[in-house]
């Protein structure tokens, strides 16, 4: 783990992840900083105590019985078939948030090749606003120069990358929206591997942009 991640996720999606209201694709990205990322680690217990506090002054409410008892009953069941800790140990060097998805597709993901420079593997996750995927940079290599459809979040799971703003290392966390155009670089020294989800396909800013774009494509699964 990383204890000298530079770039988090804002307070906001911190708070929303205790909560637990914040959006599949968005959890599984701070779930992963969250592997690498001691200071978060503890701004996240430090919700989770306030939440707790709100909940306990808070005034009780009647609860139906049957349907306490169904969802404890679903616990339990959750419970029994909980997987033994180092389970996913063996899958790779990714967070355990990752490697559980890598492990529950029914299709292992397989690279494909999205420029000179750059594989994807798509995740299965159960929902249909993100494409979560696993992005490879070759050691040195470009990915092409491109804007942002929509939102973007990337975790670095290894190695590490630069771009027009800075340079970003296993854990840290990157957000990019509509009008934030970069081209980022893999480092010289070996591949780089990050979690990405996407809201929309990237927009290339080469001037055959305008005819690549039409191909591309998310797919959120």
């Amino acid at each position: 783990m990383n204890s000298k991640t530079v770039h988090h996720p804002e307070t906001s999606m911190l708070l929303e992840f205790s909560a637990g209201t914040l959006e599949t694709a968005a959890s599984i990205c701070v779930s992963a900083h969250l592997h690498f990322c001691a200071h978060c680690r503890d701004s996240l217990l430090r919700l989770d105590q306030v939440g707790s506090k709100l909940m306990e002054d808070s005034q009780a409410e009647p609860v139906d019985e049957a349907l306490f008892a169904s969802v404890m009953e679903r616990i339990d069941r959750l419970e029994d078939g909980a997987s033994e800790p180092d389970k996913y140990s063996q899958v790779g060097d990714y967070p355990p948030s990752v490697n559980k998805l890598i492990e529950a597709d029914d299709n292992p993901p397989l690279w494909r090749r999205l420029s000179g420079s750059v594989d994807v593997a798509s995740l299965k996750t159960g929902q249909k606003k993100f494409e979560v995927a696993l992005h490879r940079i070759c050691a040195g290599g470009k990915t092409p120069k491109h804007d942002h459809g929509g939102l973007e979040y990337t975790v670095v799971l290894k190695g590490s990358f630069s771009d027009e703003r800075s340079v970003y290392s296993e854990g840290d966390f990157i957000l990019r929206k509509p009008g934030d155009t970069h081209q980022p670089m893999g480092a010289q020294n070996g591949e780089c591997i990050c979690l990405s989800a996407q809201s929309a396909p990237i927009k290339l800013s080469s001037p055959l942009g305008f005819i690549m774009n039409n191909l591309l494509r998310i797919n959120p699964r």
